[in-house]
């Protein structure tokens, strides 16, 4: 009775969408449970078979140390030189995928590197392995057009082909964008993203200055008028957090360093983008003082908006996401 209920639910759903495309897309919410990643997602990687097992720690150096902890320099330990391609818009080659993501996505090593967890926002959800080929099953989250503070969660597969330990293709389900080719070449809209991008970058080095130097003022000006911190919302009521927060503090309270890494910034639309990142706190660490010390650290998901004048500001900072 469940599975005819939402089989009907889905027929409902797709009819209206053939009848009032831009409404109903606008309405669809997924129908389907959340993707559950396993709770102890390093112990998939084994097996009993000595050829799989070397496979399987081999896809869990790449799961971990390349695409988590952004290890790049270490790529050719797990990857062979051919690295054959079968992601639409990724080239074969260990130089290429190497140059793209330490060149192109920017992307900074994360040390100490983490083992997987259920927590990451791709989890892995399953490992499985026969003959030269390993397949990790993990979570994707991805957020609704026309609400992109709420999200849903559906499936992502990566399969390789091993060589003597080492990676030598690679599949999984990425497409092309569908953009036109007259947007492709819209040289205006290129050069407004990066102006954008850059703007965003200053307001989270903005918003990294304002905090590590106890400034209320600062702080909440990085944010909308209605703009939330965990569960602090408004700009007065950010400013007297900060207040609150210094006052705390005394001659003996070791320096704060708020550090943001491995950020990427996912235009959702021209007007309000989403930022994920890496983020430590950590103390002490000036010239002649004592050896710093990590207290904190996690990954971090902010909407940002942009505003009338151009500006952008943080509508929402999550440093415990989903």
């Amino acid at each position: 009775m469940k599975f005819a209920k939402t089989a009907l639910a889905a027929a409902l759903v797709a009819t209206t969408a053939l009848a009032m495309p831009g409404a109903a897309q606008a309405q669809m919410r997924a129908l389907s449970d959340p993707v559950v990643p396993h709770p102890d997602p390093e112990s998939l990687f084994t097996s009993s078979d000595p050829v799989l097992h070397r496979n399987k720690q081999a896809a869990l150096r790449i799961q971990r140390d390349l695409l988590k902890c952004g290890h790049w320099a270490d790529a050719g330990n797990w990857l062979t030189d051919a690295y054959i391609q079968h992601n639409p818009v990724a080239a074969s080659g260990l130089e290429g995928v190497i140059y793209y993501f330490t060149q192109i996505a920017n992307v900074q090593p994360l040390n100490p590197c983490p083992a997987l967890s259920a927590e990451d926002g791709n989890g892995v959800v399953a490992v499985m392995a026969e003959g030269d080929y390993v397949t990790i099953l993990t979570r994707r989250i991805v957020p609704y057009a026309d609400d992109p503070t709420q999200t849903y969660t559906t499936t992502w597969f990566d399969t390789w082909r091993f060589v003597d330990g080492k990676a030598d293709e690679h599949w999984d389900p990425a497409t092309l964008p569908t953009a036109v080719p007259s947007q492709a070449l819209d040289v205006n809209k290129t050069l407004q993203e990066a102006h954008d991008r850059a703007q965003i970058e200053d307001l989270m080095w903005r918003y990294v200055r304002a905090i590590d130097g106890w400034n209320p003022d600062a702080y909440a000006a990085v944010f909308t008028e209605d703009g939330s911190f965990l569960g602090t919302q408004g700009r007065d009521n950010l400013r007297q957090m900060v207040v609150d927060l210094a006052a705390n503090r005394n001659d003996e309270s070791p320096e704060l360093f708020h550090v943001m890494s491995n950020q990427n910034i996912s235009f959702l639309s021209p007007s309000v983008a989403v930022v994920n990142y890496y983020w430590q706190t950590v103390s002490g660490g000036s010239p002649g003082a004592a050896t710093p010390v990590l207290l904190a650290q996690g990954r971090g998901r902010d909407m940002v908006v942009k505003q009338t004048d151009g500006s952008w500001l943080i509508r929402s900072r999550d440093v415990t996401p989903d």
